[in-house]
């Protein structure tokens, strides 16, 4: 077995992705040889042919709950969607759940979207306007009501039934839904009856509410909620020879965690994936995308992450070791291109441990510029990690 995302195209394979990139397609997912089984960038369950998969990511549950915070734009320490632990639980569910349930309670601050709907009453007080054809039919002679219509702002349908059908799974699956108590009976008070169908999303998705900037956070709070919808639904599945399931990119997670990290600390510049074309007037040009880019003044740093194993082990005569050879080139390569501005640059990974050998920086092909291989170590106290993190690398900038 050897599987990339192109081999899930045309299939019902969910990804979810945090942001796009050139080369998602040629992205390995996992391959099973001869007793050796190796995965790639993504977590998540999925059935291949019968044959039942679920890739876990090696991050603790609480570095996990802070990335996840991350991606969501929040930056509290002690925020926690889930609670305490929650034990044996599809990793799959665990990450959309807990997105959707911490963008929905952001979301719903503001309300529900609503449109407007023309009205029907038929009441002593006239509501708007009066309804001659209902009025001539249903109120001469008078009987004390008059039939009206009013223009009025009601909660869009759609959008309802569809966050109550994810909360519906998601209480059903006893995943912790603390934080949206006060949001159920709103939406339970509100909902119809009606078939979540693609028509129902569409319809939801394409409002034109959601056009509203305040109201634009709920754009991804659906489609979580369809990730949701759509997820149980494979799972009913009877045929056993088919493919689907759900993928997560932890990678990606990763790198966009320590985006903001860095923005949440540096008064730098903080570009992520800065496009940079090379030979530009010529038939061989190319666009290269460093996942971190900082600047200030005429100052540059280049990074990028990789969601590998770093124990620090040294080249020998059959490569780099931990150090990929085209991450380590290709590094360079980012690092040549800003010239004599780079003051430092180097590889982000998610550690096993930090190795003392990893704070002798060495300086970028002789030069003043320094070049590092660091990152987040993977620890239960992610907070203190982080700021031994932060503080390495502003020492690096210091020096």
């Amino acid at each position: 077995l050897n599987v990339t995302i192109k081999d899930f195209k045309d299939k019902n394979i969910q990804i979810l992705e945090f942001f796009k990139s050139e080369d998602d397609e040629d992205d390995f997912i996992i391959s099973i040889n001869d007793n050796e089984i190796k995965t790639g960038n993504y977590v998540g369950y999925f059935v291949w042919d019968g044959v039942e998969i679920e890739i876990k990511p090696r991050f603790s549950e609480k570095l996990l709950k802070r990335m996840l915070n991350f991606a969501n734009d929040i930056y509290i320490d002690d925020v926690d969607v889930a609670g305490e632990t929650v034990k044996n639980f599809d990793i799959t569910k665990f990450i959309i759940y807990y997105l959707f349930l911490q963008k929905l309670e952001r979301a719903f601050l503001l309300g529900i979207p609503k449109e407007y709907k023309k009205r029907d009453y038929h009441h002593i007080n006239v509501k708007g306007n009066i309804n001659i054809n209902r009025y001539i039919k249903n109120d001469i002679p008078f009987k004390g009501k008059i039939s009206s219509t009013k223009r009025e702002q009601v909660e869009i349908q759609e959008i309802i039934d569809i966050l109550y059908k994810a909360v519906k799974i998601i209480k059903k699956d006893k995943f912790p839904t603390k934080n949206i108590s006060h949001i159920i009976p709103h939406l339970k008070e509100k909902k119809s009856n009606n078939f979540i169908s693609k028509k129902t999303f569409k319809k939801a998705l394409n409002s034109k509410a959601l056009q509203n900037p305040i109201f634009a956070p709920y754009k991804q709070v659906l489609n979580y909620a369809k990730m949701i919808i759509n997820y149980e639904s494979f799972n009913h599945k009877d045929s056993k020879d088919k493919t689907y399931g759900f993928l997560i990119n932890i990678s990606k997670l990763f790198e966009l965690y320590l985006v903001k990290l860095l923005r949440l600390h540096f008064d730098w510049d903080v570009i992520h994936e800065e496009k940079i074309k090379l030979y530009e007037n010529s038939f061989f040009a190319r666009h290269i995308y460093p996942d971190i880019v900082m600047k200030k003044d005429d100052k540059v740093m280049v990074f990028d992450v990789k969601y590998k194993k770093m124990n620090y082990q040294g080249s020998s005569s059959f490569g780099m070791g931990d150090v990929d050879r085209c991450d380590f080139f290709q590094i360079h390569t980012y690092m040549s291109y800003y010239n004599d501005k780079i003051i430092a640059g180097g590889l982000f990974y998610p550690l096993e441990k930090k190795s003392c050998d990893s704070d002798n920086i060495n300086s970028y092909f002789g030069g003043d510029a320094k070049f590092l291989i660091d990152g987040i170590v993977i620890d239960d106290d992610i907070l203190q990690k982080e700021k031994e993190f932060i503080n390495r690398l502003k020492n690096t900038i210091k020096d």
